[in-house]
């Protein structure tokens, strides 16, 4: 806690190394500016902590909290650090990477429910950086439309998770306020409501509700009170997902099981993530054949009768099986070092008939030894 006035922030207001250029957010525990450095051609996202949160104790904790997160987690979706220090009123900031785009919250309003491909894109690189935090005993706590990024024209990758100041860090990541549970009621687990086994199924199940709004528009549990939208996750069900879209079967199971109330039975990060991929190229293939074939000519309908665990693994490459139509390397060849791709030749479907060759033409002679130019060549002379 401190008595000293808070230091009055803007436009132009140096902080650390970097002068602020203007506001371009506000959440629950800071405000984030944009700023260039003082001296480097570099351009930052510098969050502030509120000023108010001076009197909570362990708040400015989180934010330190969140800088040492963010320079642990060494993955494209999720920003970097550059600088973490102090305001002369003891209020915590962090510079880190200003990454421009629109939050997931924000595509939702203006486009409504999105495509199923979308979807599983989505939900692949979102658990791709979910397997990556986890297995470092990082939860996120707070997953909400309102903290995706998209970044569509980044060529590093396509978003960010941002906001981690009430991730958990491991077991001694104990900073709940009292009376609070970190995170958002819509989206908050069963036993994250309890306040008890706060851990990665956590993080999954808020996915899961994610992308229940993603394909209806809607969360699967919404009511008027705090209390009404807590006792909807810990004791009811979700309308079951093919009632009320048209994605495909796999991916409503997928939701589904992100959904479950017991979290023994939700799936990990890394799992979803090979499925939803797995989902993802099944449904651009099915795409690219309407484009290719046309919209009146029917796609074919794409395989779904495989297990779980087959399709999950059904992209990876497999070795060719010798056909009529493949040209076979042999194996010691490549045992002993020879790489050479050797490539697929086809063998003719028929043979074109050759008929008698037609007669020689005259021959080709020069005029004569005199008569010849340099590179001239002249026919021979008619018969009479």
């Amino acid at each position: 806690m401190t008595s000293e006035p808070a230091v009055e922030l803007g436009p132009d207001v140096v902080v650390g190394s970097y002068r602020l250029v203007r506001e371009i957010g506000r959440g629950g525990m800071g405000t984030v500016y944009e700023a260039k450095h003082l001296t480097l051609p570099r351009r930052a996202a510098v969050k502030v902590m509120h000023a108010e949160l001076r009197k909570q104790p362990g708040m400015a904790t989180r934010v330190v909290q969140e800088a040492s997160i963010l320079e642990d987690i060494r993955h494209p979706g999720v920003v970097r650090v550059f600088e973490c220090s102090l305001l002369a009123d003891h209020r915590p900031w962090i510079a880190m990477e200003l990454v421009e785009g629109e939050t997931l919250a924000s595509r939702l309003t203006h486009q409504g429910p999105l495509p199923a491909y979308d979807v599983a894109a989505m939900l692949a690189e979102i658990c791709d950086v979910l397997a990556s935090v986890h297995a470092r005993g990082v939860v996120h706590r707070d997953l909400k439309p309102d903290n995706i990024l998209l970044t569509p024209a980044d060529r590093e990758f396509p978003l960010r998770v941002i906001d981690w100041g009430v991730a958990r860090l491991g077991p001694i990541g104990r900073l709940t306020l009292d009376g609070l549970t970190p995170g958002t009621p819509i989206y908050m687990s069963p036993e994250q409501a309890m306040g008890r086994n706060i851990g990665a199924p956590c993080d999954i199940y808020s996915l899961g509700v994610i992308a229940y709004e993603l394909l209806t528009g809607h969360p699967p549990f919404d009511g008027r009170t705090l209390a009404e939208v807590v006792s909807m996750h810990l004791a009811s069900e979700a309308v079951p997902l093919d009632e009320v879209t048209k994605a495909p079967k796999e991916l409503c199971e997928l939701v589904h099981r992100m959904l479950e109330k017991d979290l023994t039975l939700r799936p990990g990060a890394i799992e979803i993530r090979q499925i939803a991929r797995a989902l993802a190229l099944e449904l651009s293939t099915a795409y690219e054949s309407i484009e290719v074939i046309g919209a009146d000519t029917p796609a074919p309908t794409p395989a779904r009768q495989l297990p779980r665990a087959v399709r999950a693994r059904r992209n990876l490459p497999l070795a060719a099986q010798p056909t009529e139509d493949l040209v076979v390397v042999d194996p010691d060849a490549l045992e002993f070092g020879v790489t050479e791709m050797v490539p697929t030749i086809r063998k003719p479907r028929w043979t074109p008939e050759i008929g008698l060759a037609p007669p020689p033409r005259a021959p080709i002679t020069p005029k004569g030894v005199r008569d010849q130019v340099a590179g001239e060549i002249a026919t021979a002379p008619k018969r009479r």
